[in-house]
């Protein structure tokens, strides 16, 4: 598959789940096969590696994990400045409207509920991934909003009030 997608070469994933895990992996490198994946089974570990010298291009965060959830992280993130501007989805299977919430409260910038099929999982991240991330008003949930509501129907696109 030819990929007219822009370039990112360093991507992490933060999910305890192995099975989403792998199946994001796999779409990712069908999409992607030049990005590197870096994943991580639980919060503490994603936090011990940002305090580390590398800095991913773009970070999917699951909200519950073991040993330090997606909403804390996201928290600790937010509040250090060198990842003010690091793009993180929030990739989960809550329906929670609180935690959806807390999720853009806490400055993600975006919450895309994980897909029941493949085909949602390639065309939502296809459509992530063509997102301008290093523009500021992309990092905006609202505009990542918009972006993906062009491609999905509305009963597929992510709610908000």
């Amino acid at each position: 598959m030819e990929s007219t997608l822009p370039v990112f070469e360093n991507i992490w994933l933060a999910d305890d789940d192995s099975d989403d895990r792998e199946l994001f992996g796999d779409v990712l490198h069908q999409l992607l096969p030049l990005c590197k994946l870096t994943m991580f089974t639980d919060g503490e570990e994603l936090m011990q590696q940002l305090n580390g010298n590398v800095k991913p291009d773009i970070l999917f965060l699951d909200i519950n994990m073991p040993l330090r959830d997606g909403l804390d992280c996201l928290l600790q993130i937010r509040a250090n400045r060198c990842y003010r501007n690091l793009p993180v989805i929030i990739f989960s299977s809550t329906t929670r409207e609180d935690q959806i919430e807390n999720s853009y409260r806490y400055g993600a910038n975006l919450f895309y509920t994980k897909p029941s099929s493949l085909a949602e999982l390639i065309a939502g991240l296809s459509t992530i991934f063509k997102m301008k991330w290093k523009d500021p008003s992309a990092r905006t949930s609202s505009f990542a909003e918009y972006q993906l509501s062009q491609i999905f129907s509305p009963d597929q696109s992510p709610e908000r009030d």
